[in-house]
């Protein structure tokens, strides 16, 4: 079952399953029946987002046994997507909301709010204090914070930082993490077998 968090201790491989949900367009659904397995192929990711697509792919690849290197599907694993909300796919687009039922071991779990630093390529720090800290170093020793890839050690400073998106508890106890947390889900393959109910909707 789907596990809880909230200021609680998420310990996924504690359990024998894990609930996902993931939004697909309807005519995925129709494939996956046809193929009953399905790989991401490469993305269309904007070119600026590339590095934090690539950088998932390697931190599936160092922490999920036997990952074969796909781009990975995207779902939610806290709270299960409210479909009466915008956003999940283009307005008017016939979807379909997706719930798995998956092995806790082929699942990356990390927080939605946090990576987004992944995205806009930013130190993400566990307080303030230690965010103001390694900007004000950052600029004074960096002439030009959008090079990228960074001079070293920075840049690998930058990458370290990009894991706690993994360490959610972490990120519960913070006060500058404060609010609700939004866990999402990556992982390599979607099998029809994994698929537990289905719920079409129209894209508001």
């Amino acid at each position: 079952m789907g596990n809880e968090f909230n200021g609680r201790k998420l310990m996924a491989e504690s359990f024998s399953s894990m609930r996902v949900w993931t939004i697909q367009p309807v005519e995925l659904l129709v494939r996956l029946e046809a193929e009953r397995v399905l790989y991401v192929g490469p993305p269309c990711v904007p070119r600026e987002f590339r590095h934090a697509y690539d950088w998932v792919c390697a931190q599936m690849e160092r922490r999920i046994l036997g990952y074969r290197g796909h781009y990975p599907w995207w779902g939610w694993h806290i709270p299960r997507p409210d479909l009466r909300q915008s956003g999940h796919l283009p307005r008017g687009t016939r979807g379909v909301r997706l719930e798995l039922e998956l092995e806790p071991a082929e699942v990356l779990l990390s927080d939605f709010d946090a990576w987004h630093f992944v995205l806009n390529r930013g130190y993400l720090a566990y307080s303030e204090e230690e965010d103001e800290v390694w900007y004000r170093r950052f600029e004074a020793a960096v002439p030009d914070r959008w090079a990228w890839p960074l001079p070293e050690s920075w840049h690998s400073g930058l990458l370290t930082s990009w894991e706690r998106i993994f360490d959610l508890e972490a990120l519960a106890a913070s006060d500058y993490w404060d609010g609700e947390h939004y866990i999402q889900a990556t992982f390599e393959t979607l099998r029809l077998a994994d698929v537990r109910k289905r719920t079409p909707f129209v894209a508001r």
